[in-house]
């Protein structure tokens, strides 16, 4: 999942592997694919993923990891497909222990963050940068992990004013007219979810009918790259 956020003059967009918009469980690690970014869980023991609704703030599948009886400490491992910005992760102890985790990652110039958890919940703030990878260790027995969240990039509002093409009148009511390009070209429109509400093919001096849409700030992304934000009033 993908959501865009407001922060002054930049947007951030946000990936946020939950595990339940298209996991792959291995056997001996889980793969789960977003926006081109692939995570690998992996584990000592039994990995794979857990249905534990509403478990710790929790939805649906999370990636899990439970030792034997012949271990006292257990390592996972997050490996990334590229080097990554991680923001947070949400960390669960099966057992609801109070008990430490200690995340080390590889890459970039970061520290190592120890969290307690508390009744075996904790909303682990990592503020990495560069990261290809983590390993999360500890005596827990069970180890249950949700929402990762990674900054895919940060952008100044600036960056999605295209120097040629124009959008107008922004914000809108009903349509907006597109300007200011040579050739047809395709579209897609995106909510701050990150969802694709409309797609098409659009030529000079064409509208686009946004009457359909809720008010709200969007994202018109053309195939030459270009990206403009329009307000839906």
């Amino acid at each position: 999942m993908t959501i865009f956020i407001l922060n002054g003059n930049e947007i951030n967009a946000q990936i946020t592997f939950d595990w339940d918009t298209a996991p792959i469980d291995n056997g001996d690690n889980v793969t789960e694919t977003i926006n081109g970014i692939t995570v690998t869980f992996t584990g000592t023991s039994t990995t794979g993923l857990l249905d534990v609704f509403g478990f710790g703030g929790s939805f649906a599948n999370v990636v899990s990891n439970t030792i034997d009886g012949s271990e006292t400490t257990t390592n996972v491992i997050f490996n990334f497909s590229e080097s990554v910005d991680i923001t947070s992760v949400l960390a669960l102890e099966g057992y609801m222990n109070n008990i430490d985790f200690t995340f080390t990652p590889v890459g970039g110039s970061n520290s190592t963050v120890v969290a307690s958890l508390n009744g075996g919940i904790a909303q682990v703030n990592l503020n990495w940068t560069g990261v290809t990878s983590f390993t999360v260790s500890s005596t827990g027995s069970t180890f249950l992990f949700d929402n990762l969240i990674l900054n895919s990039s940060t952008l100044s509002t600036n960056d999605f004013a295209s120097k040629t093409i124009k959008v107008f009148p922004n914000p809108s009511s009903e349509f907006i007219q597109i300007s200011s390009i040579s050739n047809e070209l395709n579209y897609k429109i995106y909510n701050l979810l990150g969802a694709e509400i409309k797609k098409g093919i659009i030529a000079n001096d064409e509208q686009i009918d946004i009457r359909d849409f809720t008010n709200g700030l969007y994202f018109l992304k053309f195939e030459n790259g270009n990206t403009i934000k329009f307000l839906k009033e």
